[in-house]
């Protein structure tokens, strides 16, 4: 037998089978890449981007049994699956947006499609990842391609040139910013090789609870809260945000926004359960500071803001804040309602950012409050479906938002985090000074602005609609979602050590 056969005997296969889903949204990016160089039928690329999401979202339902696989680089479990469910399922909705949204501004690229397929395609590596190096390229395959995204604003034509300056602003801030967030990652992954001689989250936790921490793995640990809280946008690391939202297309926000969040948001649950378990008072407390930091600056922030869009930028602070704050209560409870209000969080953030989106089109809107007012005379369903989106973001029952902020307030309340219960509570009371203006602009004034007759395709109508739906129907029947949350988080904690 030679070197090479003893090599690949003893490695042994990867198992592929569970890899389908990355492997079709692989497959798919190239594929549009190719399309898009040798024809630029904008039809045919929209139309191959949503067929390769939809067979790969069909393919999650096909694995019926996760594994560890490349070599033990990579994990496919419950975890990752749920999380890569909504990833996919967030990225069809957003694509389904671009073509009328980019042709309207003057501004079609092709390149939109495949960079947006391989920012997914980070994020689901980062969610699969057992393993700082794998999580880290993960990563940065989503960063990377989000700062060019952030960037490709560019309208060809020239009343829409400041919106091109706004794209180049963003990018470049976040590309500053984010590369310091990464630098600090990197190290974090150094100090705790250093101190541990391993990469895997599991070798690390065994380390860390059968030897006294040292100064390495505390560093290690202290860099990767503040690199993850900087991805995070969580105070005081948020600077990047409000610009970088306001200055990209709103497609791409709602991709950074929402998307991106909620595959950072995964990481972060993933890195501190498995690598750091017996740490969790201390990594508890800090999430703890800046939960209540952000949702403190983000909502105060965006109670001064006038256009919407950024208000909705420093909204996505402040509910980075009351997600985190679930990592105060380090229990399978605080655990459920942080998967919880995450997946949930796709439904009302990204209805309220494509209702943006859809306006946006039209001549003469600018996202300013005073566009919104007198829009139930105007656009009586469109006004309704925003209606129920920012009701869900303040937290007002029978919706979903609600029972997101309720299970994060019980989970605080039953590990006696007294003082984090008390702020998510007074914060979600300072955040009605904006949701319910945006309501009240719409309900309450009369049309100031001439804007020309509204006009939607009916992929965005269809989308608003089902995500209204979604946020009335899980309000009213959480059960299912919060099921589904414990049963991920009991599978996440029993994993610990494995």
């Amino acid at each position: 037998m030679s070197i090479i056969e003893q090599l690949v005997t003893g490695l042994g296969v990867p198992n592929l089978s569970v890899l389908i889903p990355e492997i079709i949204v692989l497959i798919t990016a190239f594929v549009v890449l190719f399309v898009e160089l040798f024809s630029k039928n904008r039809t045919l690329i929209t139309g191959i981007t949503l067929i390769g999401l939809f067979t790969a979202l069909i393919s999650i339902f096909t694995i019926s049994q996760g594994d560890i696989t490349l070599y033990g680089l990579y994990v496919v479990d419950s975890f990752s699956l749920l999380f890569k469910l909504f990833l996919i399922l967030s990225t069809i909705f957003i694509v389904a947006t671009y073509r009328p949204y980019f042709e309207s501004k003057k501004a079609y690229f092709g390149e939109f499609y495949y960079l947006t397929l391989f920012a997914l395609l980070g994020m689901m590596i980062m969610v699969s990842s057992p393993n700082l190096v794998t999580f880290y390229i993960g990563l940065e395959l989503m960063s990377i391609t989000i700062y060019v995204l952030v960037g490709m604003f560019r309208p060809k034509d020239e009343k829409y040139k400041d919106l091109d300056y706004k794209s180049k602003e963003g990018a470049f801030k976040y590309l500053i910013i984010g590369g310091v967030g990464t630098a600090i990652i990197s190290y974090a992954i150094a100090l705790l090789y250093g101190a541990t001689g391993t990469f895997d989250f599991s070798e690390i936790a065994k380390i860390a609870i059968s030897e006294d921490l040292s100064v390495g793995i505390i560093g290690g640990l202290i860099l990767l809260v503040i690199g993850l809280a900087l991805k995070a946008s969580a105070v005081p690391f948020h600077h990047w945000t409000p610009d970088a939202y306001e200055g990209s297309a709103t497609p791409i926000m709602n991709l950074m926004a929402v998307t991106a969040k909620v595959a950072t948001y995964a990481v972060i649950l993933r890195v501190l359960v498995e690598a750091f378990p017996f740490s969790s008072d201390e990594w508890g407390f800090a999430w703890a500071l800046l939960a209540a930091a952000s949702m403190i600056l983000g909502n105060f922030v965006a109670l001064r803001q006038k256009n919407v869009k950024r208000m909705l930028a420093y909204s996505s602070i402040a509910h980075t804040g009351y997600i985190t704050a679930a990592l105060a209560a380090p229990t399978g409870m605080g655990f459920a309602a942080f998967i919880f209000y995450s997946l949930v969080y796709i439904f009302m953030a990204l209805g309220a950012l494509v209702f943006l989106t859809a306006f946006e089109k039209h001549e003469g809107w600018t996202n300013h409050l005073d566009d919104f007012k007198g829009l139930s005379k105007r656009s009586p369903l469109m006004a309704l479906l925003m209606l129920v989106f920012m009701f869900s973001m303040l937290g007002i029952p029978p919706t979903v938002g609600f029972m997101g902020k309720l299970g994060v307030f019980l989970a605080l309340i039953g590990s006696n985090v007294w003082w984090l219960a008390v702020v998510l509570v007074v914060m979600s009371a300072v955040s009605a000074g904006y949701y319910l203006k945006v309501v009240s602009y719409m309900y309450m004034y009369e049309p100031e602005k001439n804007l020309p007759s509204f006009k939607f395709t009916g992929a965005e109508k269809a989308i608003l609609i089902l995500m209204a739906f979604i946020v009335l129907f899980l309000g009213i029947y959480p059960t299912i979602f919060w099921g589904v949350s414990t049963t991920t988080s009991s599978m996440l904690i029993s994993s610990i050590g494995g």
